[in-house]
């Protein structure tokens, strides 16, 4: 990343924003996730357990039993993730980087208008090209 990219910064800036502003959301969704995984996952040992299953019912059952208990490791490697995250994220909050992240965002927009609107009042000529015209001009 190059600092001096304007855009750049502005990129890393909402990154940045979105990291901190949904930590809580993502966290929760992947503990909802998680219960929905479990929760198929027991549906299946009940099938297990109380059906009367051939030998190909049960392989089915195992199948998709093993497919369960791999995405449930998936999401729970996500939950560690963001539990080893959160500490860090919340020390930050508490030092208000998110409405610090949000002011330095609109400052960048503006700073970038400015840029792109540049204009030039000259202090001794006053009949330069560049010149801003002066209301009642």
């Amino acid at each position: 990343m190059v600092i001096e990219d304007m855009q750049q910064s502005l990129e890393l800036l909402e990154n940045i924003k979105y990291f901190f502003y949904n930590i809580e959301e993502i966290e929760k969704k992947l503990n909802i996730d998680l219960r929905n995984k479990e929760y198929e996952r027991d549906d299946l040992l009940h099938e297990i357990e109380l059906s009367k299953l051939n030998a190909i019912e049960i392989m089915a059952v195992y199948k998709k039993l093993e497919k369960v208990l791999q995405e449930r490791r998936i999401i729970k490697d996500k939950i560690d993730l963001v539990s080893t995250i959160k500490p860090y994220t919340s020390k930050f909050i508490t030092k208000g980087i998110c409405a610090e992240t949000d002011t330095t965002i609109k400052n960048i927009e503006t700073l970038k208008r400015n840029q792109e609107n540049r204009q030039y009042t000259p202090r001794v000529l006053q009949d330069l090209k560049c010149a801003k015209k002066k209301k009642g001009e």
